[in-house]
């Protein structure tokens, strides 16, 4: 058995592919997921679920690492199916929540044609959101605790989870999408809110915190956490000089994205229409951040 499924990763199936996006399920006095998959996911991740033992009616938690629909999406809907659960979330994104419909006209309008999977996200009542801030604490039972970090970056309301004694780091996107079979990562920059400076910030913090394994919910695990925040770094950097070489007039997110794709290894006929619609996405956020910078230092 894989660290993946020792540690109840559950693939979601993200566009009918597999290892692109996943659940951690933990079991115990308490069952929690951490993230959720997008809403059109909902009904693989309760089959998931259930293959470990845990019904809808078990699972108490699904903390949520930060509020992009394929993170938080199935949240909402899993609360319909799972009548004694409730949402761990990040302080300043609970109003959205409780009201996402600006959040799915911004992701309608970014992710472009590979928006429908990423299905939408539903109203939440506010008596089931648990807003948390850095440092927050849950007790799971049988010694074990689960323990917020604030991670922005990659959104502003990201948060890492670590979970003590064995260390373990849901490290959601702060440390990019992993392709563990080729001990590859690239970064996750999407706009409006990716910044640089506080990815690598992150990065670095995390990796203070001495993990023993990173999950990650794109995809899969690694026990080297020094190399993974290296080449993070790494690749964070690599695509903003990438942005930054391009020709003024062909600042596009077509063109930075086609760069990006150059670089991503191994990928399958399926996935390369998929991946390259994400890189597109990562690109966009990429000369948003630029935008930003540039503008606050002219």
């Amino acid at each position: 058995m894989s660290d993946s499924e020792s540690y109840g990763l559950i693939d979601c199936m993200f566009a009918g592919l597999p290892r692109q996006c996943g659940a951690f399920l933990l079991a115990g006095e308490t069952n929690l997921l951490i993230d959720s998959g997008p809403s059109v996911t909902v009904d693989t991740v309760l089959r998931g679920m259930e293959a470990r033992g845990v019904g809808p009616e078990d699972l108490d938690y699904i903390v949520l690492t930060h509020f992009h629909l394929d993170h938080a999406g199935g949240a909402s809907v899993l609360l319909e199916k799972c009548p004694n659960a409730r949402i761990v979330v990040d302080g300043r994104s609970a109003k959205y929540l409780a009201d996402p419909e600006r959040l799915i006209s911004s992701a309608a309008k970014s992710l472009g044609e590979i928006a429908s999977h990423y299905g939408t996200m539903l109203p939440v009542p506010g008596e089931r959101i648990v807003p948390i801030a850095d440092g927050f604490q849950m007790d799971l039972g049988s010694g074990r605790t689960i323990t917020a970090y604030h991670a922005p970056g990659h959104s502003g309301g990201h948060y890492a989870f670590l979970a003590l004694p064995d260390r373990l780091l849901y490290c959601g996107d702060s440390l990019g999408h992993y392709v563990e079979e080729r001990d590859y990562i690239y970064p996750a920059t999407p706009t409006p809110e990716f910044d640089l400076d506080k990815s690598i910030a992150s990065a670095r913090r995390l990796l203070e915190l001495e993990p023993e394994l990173l999950l990650f919910p794109h995809f899969g695990t690694s026990r080297d956490a020094a190399a993974v925040v290296a080449q993070f770094e790494r690749q964070v950097r690599r695509s903003v000089e990438l942005a930054e070489g391009i020709a003024p007039g062909e600042h596009t997110a077509e063109k930075l994205g086609a760069l990006l794709f150059e670089d991503v290894p191994g990928l399958t006929d399926a996935e390369a229409p998929v991946i390259r619609g994400i890189l597109d996405v990562n690109a966009a956020g990429v000369l948003h951040y630029l935008g930003r910078r540039d503008a606050t230092t002219s």
